[in-house]
């Protein structure tokens, strides 16, 4: 997202019957000015741009002390937001505790990491985690800020300015169909928002929930079944490949297109604007300069409890043995505790897609299979043992639960 000129930032625009801010947000100007801002009010004629934003006593953005500046009226939100997914970023502190400490540990152990992490999480990663006012009232930091409609706070974040500014690559990207070659996702194209299938409360505590991916007991937790339940047996590829049932699959095995995949992490501002192409083995060269690729694999489903089907789609995410080097941690411990490529839930569908495309009568099995004309053609769509050891030598014993090779139905090519 293009960041604003200075002045756009902070533009209120007063024009037509609106002559003052309670002309943009009635409820918030009778808190007034100074009483979440500070500085001066009123200010001299003379001296007034300088008294009014006085260095010592102006703060830019109230909402980094919700607690002050937030309450009384969202007491019960600010409460529970101290722990909510946005807020602490419970799935990225389970990740690097698992892999410095080992599988069997999650986010509650997280302190329990050297400090070099843990002080590098909270001065690097958080630095992304927005406050209230980067939600409701501006844009985000990472996209340098800036009032989306002059000062008017919304109950409801903007889906561009704020949803997607802040989760653009593997979200927005995927969504609006702007990688090369792939259509915009089908629910966008029907105008729907990011609140029509995320229901849950993003305020909400999750301080319980290890991932994202955990949190099923919340109320409209997304799901495909949620609108597409009766879809389970409208035809005989939804019969055989339902997830839930036997060997199921994951419904982005069939309705997803590529997807951006990332390596390397962006630890103190190492990361790097655009993305490399990859080719289909030559994928991670061991440097460590980030990059982002558009693939598409499917995996083993380890993990059946937290995600539907044998089969699902999954993403190599930005992490490197050597990510937090910059931290002054040279190696995480436990690297191999956990799938480098892991589940993801991409935001590209479409009922035709490469998989499912029957076009002269074809099979969707044609386009998916390991057996018959296309077999070969096929196997790229796979994450294969092969694959792992010849571009991945860091990460063997990582995605040894995701590969497919001892997995795949009888009578199948193996690689």
């Amino acid at each position: 997202m293009t960041p604003l000129e200075p002045w756009e930032k902070v533009l209120i625009e007063l024009k037509g019957s609106v002559q003052s801010f309670a002309g943009i947000d009635q409820t918030h100007a009778l808190i007034g000015c100074v009483n979440c801002h500070g500085g001066t009010e009123p200010a001299s004629y003379i001296n007034g741009f300088y008294e009014a934003h006085d260095s010592t006593t102006f703060i830019k953005d109230p909402s980094l002390n919700p607690e002050q500046n937030c309450n009384p009226c969202h007491a019960a939100k600010v409460e529970s937001n101290k722990n909510s997914m946005h807020s602490m970023a419970w799935g990225e502190r389970t990740a690097i505790a698992q892999r410095e400490l080992g599988a069997a540990v999650d986010h509650n152990d997280f302190d329990s990491c050297p400090v070099a992490l843990t002080d590098g999480f909270d001065g690097d990663c958080t630095s992304c985690h927005t406050t209230c006012g980067q939600c409701h009232v501006s844009r985000p930091n990472s996209v340098h800020g800036g009032f989306i409609n002059s000062h008017r706070f919304s109950a409801t974040p903007d889906q561009t300015n704020n949803c997607m500014a802040c989760h653009g690559t593997r979200i927005s990207v995927d969504f609006k169909g702007s990688l090369t070659g792939n259509k915009p996702d089908v629910h966008y194209l029907q105008g729907k928002k990011c609140w029509d299938c995320h229901k849950e409360d993003m305020h909400a505590d999750a301080s319980s929930y290890a991932t994202r991916y955990h949190m099923v007991d919340m109320d409209g937790y997304p799901t495909c079944s949620g609108c597409h339940g009766a879809e389970a047996t409208s035809n005989n590829y939804h019969s055989e490949h339902w997830p839930g049932s036997g060997d199921g699959l994951s419904c982005f095995v069939c309705h997803s297109q590529p997807y951006y995949n990332c390596n390397s992490c962006h630890t103190n501002g190492e990361w790097q604007e655009g993305y490399a192409q990859v080719g289909d083995t030559d994928v991670h060269t061991g440097d460590k300069g980030y990059s982002e690729y558009p693939e598409f694999r499917i995996g083993y489903n380890y993990d059946m409890d937290l995600h539907d089907g044998k089969w699902i789609v999954v993403r190599h995410i930005p992490v490197s043995v050597d990510s937090y080097e910059p931290w002054g941690h040279a190696t995480l411990a436990e690297y191999g505790a956990r799938p480098t490529w892991e589940y993801t839930s991409p935001h590209n569908i479409r009922r035709f897609t490469a998989q499912t495309d029957t076009t002269g009568g074809a099979s969707c099995s044609e386009n998916c299979h390991l057996e018959g004309a296309k077999a070969e053609l096929n196997r790229k769509r796979f994450l294969w043992q092969s694959f792992i050891d010849s571009a991945y030598t860091e990460e063997v014993k990582a995605n040894l639960p995701v590969v497919v090779d001892d997995d795949l139905p009888s009578g199948w090519l193996r690689y």
